[in-house]
């Protein structure tokens, strides 16, 4: 069989590593390998890397798309909401959001965030933040690496987990679903609205606690947090994981609308492969994310020095190989003579037919290029001229470092700054903030008071700004 595109995902465990590979055809995914290695943190490296080295022999699939799912517990996931006004410099604005994330200097974060669906506001921008501890993500690379894996993609597995779902349903994305991943320790249950994750949390499952009881209270939990709308219902429950089937049975018809996520996947794969669906579930939408263009969350923790970029072109070559092979299957079977002259017929036909196709995709090739230097050129500009960024560096210059910003308005060059300061600290930013070039008339708006769980001092200030 033919195949077009390959992944492999990889899922961190709480225990064991569990690995899938999933291939592209003509007719779509095919769920072709899987491995569970288990006690992989107990076991010596050599041994663990012994076992990935047979599966990819088995597989015969090389390492160049591999896509790492991180556990849950090492990932933070915040939803933001900013202006209209600062979608221009959206990245900009997260990347000043998440440092007033991190503890401390030495300990930084890696993230990446995707723009969600706006279901309820167009004046708003919704913003999935995805984070993850500089030193954690370290060591994951690390001992990846110390098993011959180079990854292509990090992600969170729950994320790649919903993308596989969301991306198998056609009009899912415009509905709202509970996907639950269960497992022997626990469970993480999502709520899935509008193509994407609004809500995810992480449970252990306490041995006296049935998994009926869990599943609802988590299910009330997670519908009270995300205020869904009166109207709206929720499609469906979907479970994944190796305690799903299990689960389901001991539910029964207590709660209708369960189903597993095997009933809603449409791969192709081998007989043996189909008991395994719901524990490689995770897994298996790693390697999705891997094969798959259009996810509905696309998000890669992998920081930039370590990705490997190649241009969509660079498949060119193999999609022309493909077609070649093909119309030489075409030809067997038939008398040596006739099949020489049917196929040279065939490839000079085939030939003469793809080369203006080539002509094309090289002359767009150079127009991407031409394209890309014009929109670096602009970028350039637009970051030099954008008054919101100025502001805004000069407050992170002008702030102490046990200070920082809640809230940033720009209406009209009319400010207001709301933020959290140490005790009897917050008055004395007035004089700093007003030294400042692109500022003037700075004073307080209402009261200064004291927050009861961080003791700082809450305040805010309005100004001008220099136009």
């Amino acid at each position: 069989m033919i195949y077009l595109k390959s992944s492999v995902g990889i899922e961190i465990g709480q225990d064991d590593l569990l690995v899938s590979c999933l291939r592209s055809n003509f007719a779509g995914g095919v769920f072709t390998s899987f491995l569970r290695i288990a006690g992989y943190r107990d076991r010596a490296p050599d041994e663990v890397r012994t076992e990935l080295d047979g599966f990819f022999k088995r597989a015969k699939v090389s390492r160049e798309n591999i896509v790492l799912g991180i556990p849950r517990k090492d990932v933070i996931l915040r939803y933001l909401d900013f202006p209209k006004e600062v979608e221009d410099n959206l990245k900009q604005v997260v990347l000043f959001q998440v440092q007033s994330f991190e503890p401390t200097e030495e300990e930084k974060l890696y993230y990446d965030f995707v723009l969600l669906k706006n279901g309820q506001s167009a004046k708003k921008l919704h913003v999935l933040v995805c984070m993850i501890r500089k030193s954690t993500l370290d060591a994951h690379l690390q001992f990846m690496h110390d098993l011959g894996i180079r990854p292509a993609t990090i992600t969170a597995g729950s994320v790649a987990l919903a993308n596989m779902f969301l991306g198998t349903q056609g009009d899912g994305r415009d509905k709202t679903f509970i996907l639950a991943d269960l497992r022997p320790g626990g469970l993480e249950l999502s709520v899935l609205r509008n193509g994407a994750v609004v809500f995810a949390r992480e449970t252990v499952k306490p041995d006296e606690i049935p998994w009926e009881k869990l599943l609802l209270d988590e299910m009330e939990n997670a519908v009270g947090k995300v205020r869904m709308d009166p109207e709206e219902t929720i499609e469906g429950i979907i479970l994944a994981g190796e305690a799903s089937e299990k689960a389901l049975q001991d539910f029964g018809e207590d709660l209708p609308g369960c189903e597993l996520v095997s009933t809603r996947l449409r791969f192709e794969m081998p007989p043996q492969n189909k008991k395994l669906i719901q524990e490689a579930a995770t897994s298996l939408g790693l390697a999705y994310s891997g094969i798959t263009r259009g996810l509905a969350m696309r998000l890669n923790l992998l920081p930039i020095e370590h990705r490997v970029h190649q241009k969509r072109w660079a498949y060119i070559p193999t999609v022309i190989l493909g077609l070649a092979v093909i119309a030489g299957l075409t030809g067997l079977g038939v008398h040596k003579v006739f099949q020489e002259r049917v196929l040279v017929r065939e490839l000079d036909s085939a030939t003469d037919e793809l080369k203006p196709r080539v002509d094309r995709i090289k002359a767009l090739k150079t127009q991407a290029e031409n394209l890309e230097k014009q929109a670096g050129s602009m970028e350039d500009l637009l970051r030099r001229k954008d008054q919101n960024l100025e502001i805004l560096e000069e407050l992170t210059t002008l702030l102490p470092t046990d200070s920082y910003l809640t809230m940033y308005i720009n209406n009209d060059c009319t400010l207001t700054l709301a933020g959290q300061s140490p005790p009897s600290s917050a008055v004395d930013l007035i004089p700093k903030l007003e030294k400042s070039p692109l500022l003037r008339d700075v004073s307080p708006q209402g009261p200064i008071y004291t927050n009861a769980q961080t003791h700082k001092e809450v305040f805010t200030f309005t100004a001008k700004c220099e136009k």
